[in-house]
């Protein structure tokens, strides 16, 4: 599984794989963990992680976030030398979040990731609060929990891509979603047993569920609905041929 798991990340995950996967790794972890973060800021939290060079780490910014890893996420105030300015501030998109599970420090702490980083938004066919998820993620899963998942996660993911993850428009991957949990390991007895009235006491929790289920309602009536112009439309021709033949 370890062999796998790497070739996984070297073939799937072009920007964790070269001469450039440190520096990138280094990148995604901070903007994970801290982000959003302006080019300097990020500079400042690894010249400690030995990274000498601003110019190293502007340009690695820059080209993850043309290849879709990062992204601008707002603005923030700079004051050079005299020269007051606007700095873009950067954090991950959905690919950098799915490249950087593979950071030990990032799948130690999902929720907060997703908390930092807003450019992570849930867009489902009824929009979900991010912080209603995360707060659910926090009640049903302990930390370790949650790391076996985000791992075996990225795992399914990345074994139901046909090709590597900078291949795949980020508007599509909720399409893998389902084929990357048929191809997940099974970790089904590394989960305690859960107490699922926990859920219960999450402000709005009810209220979100029961949206949820009326708006799949209402598109399994829509799509019943369309089954049944196709049956009238059917039995029609079915009655034309009958008065035909007669």
């Amino acid at each position: 599984m370890h062999i796998e798991y790497e070739d996984l990340i070297r073939t799937k995950v072009p920007a964790l794989h070269g001469r450039d996967a440190k520096n990138n790794k280094l990148i995604l972890e901070t903007v994970a963990l801290h982000g959003p973060l302006i080019k300097y800021d990020i500079f400042k939290a690894l010249k400690s992680k030995g990274v000498k060079h601003y110019s190293t780490i502007s340009r690695r910014v820059d080209d993850l976030k043309k290849r879709g890893y990062l992204d601008i996420a707002g603005k923030r105030l700079t004051i050079v030398g005299k020269r007051r300015e606007e700095s873009p501030t950067y954090a991950l998109t959905w690919r950098g979040f799915i490249a950087s599970l593979e950071i030990e420090t990032v799948i130690g702490d999902i929720p907060r990731v997703l908390e930092t980083n807003p450019l992570l938004v849930f867009d489902l066919p009824y929009k979900v609060p991010k912080e209603m998820l995360v707060n659910v993620m926090r009640e049903l899963f302990t930390p370790l929990e949650m790391r076996i998942i985000a791992r075996t996660l990225l795992i399914g993911f990345l074994r139901a891509l046909p090709r590597h993850i900078e291949s795949v428009k980020q508007e599509n991957y909720l399409a893998y979603l389902v084929p990357g949990f048929a191809e997940m390991p099974d970790i089904r007895e590394k989960f305690e047993e859960k107490d699922l009235t926990k859920l219960l006491q999450i402000p709005g929790f009810l209220e979100l569920a029961l949206n949820l289920v009326k708006t799949y309602e209402g598109q399994l009536s829509e799509a019943l609905n369309g089954m049944r112009v196709i049956e009238r439309e059917l039995e029609r021709n079915i009655k034309s041929r009958k008065a035909r033949a007669l």
